[in-house]
């Protein structure tokens, strides 16, 4: 149940918050899993569902395209909400999905398309992996200071300290850097990730459940951290991949990290110019109709107490767009 406060801010009939213009919150999920690994953090499989009833009950589910193409027109829905997963995980299809199918609810999952049906993974998953599983008690950090990797807390502090400063670099330099990391910490084995990744069949798995798929580069790299002609290669490259297995173009696209210093102008440039019709960063804030369709904000609450999560989500659409 959820508490008086969270019902008086709820959307719905009986609301006492009351925007003078519509607009809409989008949600950016990655893993949702039961798994509890700190390493790896996801939403448990409850908690999410849990969101997922309340959400269906109060908030009218449309697509990120479709309220893009809605804010075009001066259409909005006074209760909307989108929902996004990224990067590709499986247990998008095999946890998340059987629970928005359930209540019809569409998603857009944003695919980073080298690490579909391959044996490829992310370069923050390597590190996370290194981290877990290393027997060093310390390490040299690329930064000149030695750190401490006895505890689980020593570890995860110092993948968080690793994680931001190999962010803040070229991607070339951060590609190097990172592999030197991984001999070092002795742990340079893919082999632990086998199906941690979607495949195709698991892509056109989500698209028959009435998924939309989106655009999230190639190979994960952050966009201001390369050169115009990989940037490009990069954007365009996966829309063909997904245009060409799928058999229709994306529309929307998610830059990789997507805060304000992880993408430029040339970069949404670039989006725009491949084709698509928008973009979502990781910027906090909901969208209205003054909103660049290229620089949608997502975020939202993220305690798994219910009447706290619908309360501060009813709080962020009334705040508005910033």
């Amino acid at each position: 149940m959820l508490s008086l406060a969270a019902r008086h801010l709820a959307v719905g009939p009986g609301c006492r918050v009351r925007r003078s213009e519509p607009a809409f919150p989008i949600l950016a999920f990655h893993r949702v899993n039961d798994e509890q690994d700190p390493f790896f953090p996801s939403l448990p499989t409850r908690v999410f569902e849990r969101w997922i009833d309340y959400i269906a009950r109060a908030y009218q589910v449309l697509t990120v395209e479709e309220l893009v193409t809605r804010m075009g027109r001066d259409a909005l829905p006074r209760n909307a909400l989108a929902i996004t997963f990224d990067d590709g995980y499986r247990d998008t299809l095999t946890h998340a999905a059987p629970i928005l199918a359930k209540r019809r609810l569409a998603a857009t999952v944003f695919l980073t398309t080298g690490f579909i049906g391959t044996a490829q993974i992310s370069w923050f998953d390597r590190l996370a992996l290194a981290f877990k599983l290393t027997t060093a008690v310390a390490y040299a950090a690329p930064w000149g200071e030695t750190l401490s990797l006895v505890t689980v807390g020593d570890r995860l502090r110092a993948l968080d300290r690793t994680y931001a400063h190999l962010k803040s670099i070229p991607d070339d330099a951060c590609r190097q850097t990172l592999d030197g990391l991984l001999e070092a910490l002795g742990v340079t084995d893919r082999k632990f990730f086998k199906n941690a990744m979607l495949s195709w069949d698991d892509v056109h798995a989500l698209a028959g459940l009435g998924f939309s798929l989106g655009g999230h580069t190639v190979n994960h790299p952050i966009l201001s951290r390369v050169g115009p002609k990989r940037a490009r290669d990069e954007i365009v490259g996966c829309r063909a991949i997904l245009e060409s297995v799928c058999g229709q173009a994306p529309r929307a696209f998610a830059y990789p990290n997507g805060k304000p210093a992880d993408y430029t102008s040339t970069v949404t440039r670039l989006v725009r110019e491949a084709g698509f019709a928008c973009a979502v960063t990781t910027q906090f804030g909901v969208n209205g109709r003054d909103t660049s369709p290229y620089e949608l904000r997502r975020g939202g609450p993220w305690e798994h107490d219910l009447p706290m999560f619908a309360l501060k989500l009813a709080w962020y659409r009334a705040s508005g767009p910033s």
